[in-house]
């Protein structure tokens, strides 16, 4: 069970309890459709570093939509997977040179997005991880 009560706005356990300060919710909800409907990202690839980061940081809610897929055969995607998991692991500092292989498969635009993605989903999934959500549809 959740540490804190779920409140009446959002549509699921974690939004829930975003949904706290409403206005909070519709900002987060407003950036994660910007990622998903304006970056260039392929959606298959954020979904696979979603995936990495739910289990990488521990949110059931997060974990409990889908596993990361163990062998991922599209070389973009596996180096954005990569990256992901180097960059929630706090010890490990991230290096020009963890950069400079980014570059050769992402545009500077890419990089940014995806640093973005990366870094909103290690929030979300910290924020649900912190807090206990429950996996479980909350009414």
């Amino acid at each position: 069970m959740a540490y804190i009560s779920y409140s009446e706005s959002g549509d699921n356990p974690l939004t829930k309890l975003l949904g706290h300060n409403p206005e909070l919710l519709k900002n987060w909800m407003t950036l994660l459709d910007s990622f998903y409907n304006s970056c260039d990202l392929d959606r298959k690839l954020q979904e696979e570093v979603r995936r990495a980061v739910a289990y990488q940081v521990g949110c059931a809610y997060c974990m409990s939509h889908g596993c990361p897929t163990q062998l991922i055969e599209d070389v973009k995607t596996k180096v954005a997977v990569d990256f992901a998991k180097k960059v929630i692991q706090i010890e490990r500092q991230v290096t020009e040179q963890d950069i400079a292989a980014l570059k050769e498969h992402f545009s500077e635009k890419e990089i940014a997005e995806l640093c973005a993605f990366i870094c909103y989903g290690m929030g979300l999934a910290r924020f649900g991880a912190i807090l206990n959500v429950d996996v479980s549809f909350v009414k």
